[in-house]
């Protein structure tokens, strides 16, 4: 398994500079077209609005690669730490009883006392190799966000320091909120609309429609270009 690696700063994330790379793309092109002296205006107008469509296109695809990415970064993060009963599927019936029934017991102790008594069932869990009981009191901890103490056993126990605090900057950022936000809203939001890709598809089925001609409505949903009354 390839295991996800952390977020680079928006500076130097591949899809953040791609996204940035398709705003200027889309600027240069479309200036070159509108300044092409040697195409008419309704050829001008269907090129910079497909421009403007691969625009919109590269943003969303990098938006998603992005998304894709923090998302699988979190499950690696959120996997690492050991909550729920942990039966293996292929336990036989007996052995997820007797799991079940130590993981139940060890929640139940875990709900019982305070933070302070978590901490020290924690403690004593590692130090006698009781899963059952590690497991109760992180599951705990992260239903009732009690970060301290998941922090207090991943700083002892994971290569990967600092994990708590990634795994809350990741869930934040996927919510749209967190110190992020601001690059994301700069980086993933097209370019206003071109005003061809407005008028391309208002015209493209008419041949003979120019980007100039608002066209009249002669019956409901039917326009006509290039007739006056």
């Amino acid at each position: 398994m390839t295991i996800p690696q952390p977020m680079p700063h928006p500076n130097e994330d591949a899809d953040h500079l791609a996204a940035r790379a398709s705003k200027q793309t889309f600027v240069a092109k479309a200036r070159a077209v509108r300044e092409n002296l040697g195409i008419s205006d309704r050829l001008k107008t269907q090129q910079v609005s497909d421009l403007y469509d691969t625009h919109v296109q590269e943003t969303a695809d990098a938006y998603e690669r992005l998304t894709t990415r923090r998302r699988d970064r979190l499950a690696y993060l959120e996997s690492l730490v050991p909550v729920g009963a942990g039966i293996a599927e292929d336990a036989t019936p007996a052995d997820k009883a007797v799991l079940m029934t130590a993981f139940r017991t060890a929640w139940k102790e875990a709900q019982e006392v305070d933070r302070a008594g978590r901490m020290r069932m924690l403690a004593e869990a590692e130090r006698f190799g009781d899963d059952a009981a590690r497991r109760a009191v992180l599951t705990f901890a992260v239903d009732h966000g009690e970060m301290e103490t998941v922090r207090a056993w991943t700083d002892l126990h994971l290569d990967e320091k600092g994990m708590v605090d990634e795994a809350r900057t990741l869930r934040e950022t996927l919510a749209g909120r967190g110190p992020l936000h601001g690059f994301e809203w700069k980086d993933f939001t097209p370019v206003p609309k071109a005003r061809e890709a407005y008028d391309w598809p208002r015209i493209k089925d008419h041949p003979e429609a120019q980007p100039s001609d608002p066209g009249r409505e002669v019956r409901p949903g039917v326009i006509e270009f290039g007739r006056r009354r």
